[in-house]
């Protein structure tokens, strides 16, 4: 909404960059009036922070079979027991180096089968929904209200020989036709309580619905929706303050 030039993941931090200091501060209002702290700083020097992040970053496995890559194209050192995905620093969330994302993709190693079909909500890079068809899934569709994010994402798309497996389009949550196997939100909780009903609607009987970008004290809050929505809590994947929810349909 408020238009960040991109985004990068320090630790547990997100950071937003901005065009002027203007817009920074009414980003920061509108994140302050939700509950989260923000620190503002306008003073940087000239240049290009998401280009020094990606000529630092180096690649790194998660869970058993991944490689993440979020630095500039180069040399590929996949470890032949790894599939890689290549996701440089972007104005798109979603390179790995966050809690939530790390928890989504360590859950869609566990959910994603062959015949899987999954729905990836608030798309970012196009990270969740390249992982899936990575380990296996037949197809995945990714969406973002961001068509910024979504031009990344298709560029990250075709990094990838399985990225013909990944549709993507902008537009909200509910131009998402169809039911899908697992549908996976990495998102914090203002942006997915807004659609939790309309993402639960996409989940077929039996499927999952994976939710990450939880802080963990917010769970109950989560869970208790889930229920209204005919899905149960079946598995749960913490590191630090945040939390990853597996959810199952009822298969009838």
């Amino acid at each position: 909404m408020h238009g960040p030039l991109g985004l990068l993941e320090e630790g547990r931090d997100l950071v937003a960059c901005f065009r002027t200091a203007d817009s920074a501060r009414r980003a920061r209002s509108a994140v302050e009036a939700c509950g989260y702290h923000v620190a503002l700083t306008t003073d940087i020097p000239e240049g290009d922070p998401l280009e020094a992040f990606r000529a630092s970053s180096r690649p790194f496995p998660v869970g058993r079979r991944l490689w993440i890559d979020p630095g500039d194209p180069g040399e590929d050192r996949t470890p032949p027991s790894r599939i890689a995905l290549r996701v440089p620093a972007s104005r798109a969330f979603g390179t790995g180096g966050h809690e939530s994302t790390r928890l989504a993709l360590l859950a869609l190693e566990e959910e994603v089968r062959p015949d899987s079909r999954l729905l990836d909500a608030g798309t970012g890079s196009g990270i969740l929904a390249l992982a899936a068809v990575a380990l296996g899934a037949a197809r995945a569709v990714g969406f973002d209200t961001d068509a910024d994010a979504v031009f990344v994402a298709r560029e990250n798309v075709r990094r990838h020989p399985f990225g013909a497996r990944v549709g993507l389009f902008a537009g909200p949550a509910a131009a998402a036709a169809g039911r899908f196997t697992i549908v996976v939100a990495n998102m914090l909780p203002e942006e997915l309580f807004p659609i939790l009903s309309v993402l639960a609607a996409r989940v077929e009987p039996g499927g999952r619905l994976i939710v990450s970008g939880i802080p963990a004290d917010r769970e109950q809050s989560l869970t208790a929706r889930a229920r209204f929505r005919r899905l149960r809590l079946f598995s749960r994947y913490r590191e630090g303050s945040w939390s990853c929810l597996c959810l199952c349909r009822g298969s009838s």
